[in-house]
């Protein structure tokens, strides 16, 4: 899903446009087929009768959290401008945070040791303001994308 375009300010232009890393979505994956197979399993090899109404019951719950795992995924969005920082969520409403280039003080990554295996990590960005700093949690790159901004944030200091 890219950035809108009819969202942008004259001039502006995307840098960066990111979903969360994939590993989000790895739990509840496996949740799911981790039923799957005890599922195909207890109907193969028993005649336990508690375990033929639990199961569809248990692999509908584990399609469904897979399923809203996958939405959240998809509908999440870290975009870097050549003006701003714009974080949007939401499955049914939008939730869209929005971060001015000019007042970010500070952008810095996180990345654990399964992190920086996978390539995913955080992105933490102080500014000025009320809220002084504002934490963007499993998106690829994070190092790339703390270069990406402090290298617009020097053109922007330049110009």
């Amino acid at each position: 899903m890219a950035f809108p375009m009819k969202l942008l300010n004259d001039g502006e232009n995307v840098i960066l446009d990111l979903r969360p890393h994939w590993g989000r979505m790895v739990g509840s994956g496996l949740a799911l087929v981790a039923t799957l197979v005890i599922w195909i399993w207890a109907a193969t090899t028993t005649d336990v009768r508690i375990l033929e109404i639990a199961m569809p019951l248990i692999t509908v719950y584990a399609f469904l959290r897979s399923l809203r795992s996958y939405l959240h995924w998809v509908n999440e969005s870290f975009t870097l401008t050549t003006e701003r920082v714009i974080h949007r969520t939401g499955v049914f409403q939008k939730i869209s945070f929005e971060i001015p280039l000019t007042r970010v003080n500070t952008v810095s990554a996180q990345q654990s040791w399964m992190g920086r295996l996978v390539a995913s990590g955080q992105v933490s960005i102080e500014y000025s303001g009320d809220q002084t700093r504002r934490e963007f949690q499993q998106f690829p790159q994070p190092t790339l994308i703390q270069k990406e901004i402090n290298h617009v944030i020097e053109t922007l200091r330049r110009n």
